[in-house]
């Protein structure tokens, strides 16, 4: 392999996580409060690697914590900060339940990876509901707040796995083959 190759080789492989990255870092600049976590979770355990999702979710979320505490201002409290921290860790819980309804399979139905969706929505919320039952915030989780997120990640999640498959038809040695979701 040439160095030419193995160059283009890195760029396609991470063209579709940067692009998701600097599509929910600027969405999470317009919507502070309403990162769609849940979508770039289960998106980023649809079409990627697992090792990849992961550092594509820890990058994303690394990044709205840091819009969030700097340009945002999120206030400098242990409790903004735990709540940061707990975001993550739902994030991450909510990749890994969408990961096992996907499984390993070569190609994803769209119903299936809808599953994973609502998995993971639903471990996303259960774990930032006990979160809060130790540190409090419960009160925020009504039924319209927690609607109003899910519509917000279901709209996101749409758009992505739309984004992702366009890009991958577009510029296919850019964005690599096409998600392993069939849209049938």
């Amino acid at each position: 392999m040439t160095d030419e190759m193995i160059a283009k080789s890195d760029i396609a492989r991470f063209a579709w996580p940067v692009t998701l990255a600097l599509a929910t870092v600027g969405g999470s600049l317009v919507a502070a409060c309403m990162m769609p976590f849940v979508a770039v979770t289960i998106v980023t355990a649809a079409t990627m690697r697992r090792s990849l999702a992961l550092t594509t979710i820890l990058a994303i979320w690394a990044t709205n914590q840091l819009l969030g505490f700097t340009v945002l201002g999120y206030p400098h409290t242990g409790y903004a900060f735990a709540w940061g921290g707990a975001l993550g860790i739902a994030s991450i819980l909510a990749m890994l339940a969408g990961a096992i309804i996907m499984g390993e399979q070569n190609e994803l139905s769209t119903l299936r990876t809808f599953g994973a969706f609502l998995i993971g929505f639903a471990v996303y919320e259960a774990a930032l509901f006990g979160f809060a039952l130790v540190v409090g915030g419960t009160e925020t989780f009504t039924m319209a707040i927690v609607g109003q997120i899910f519509a917000n990640d279901a709209l996101w999640f749409a758009g992505l796995l739309l984004a992702s498959w366009l890009l991958a038809r577009a510029a296919p040695t850019l964005f690599g083959p096409s998600p392993r979701i069939r849209f049938a």
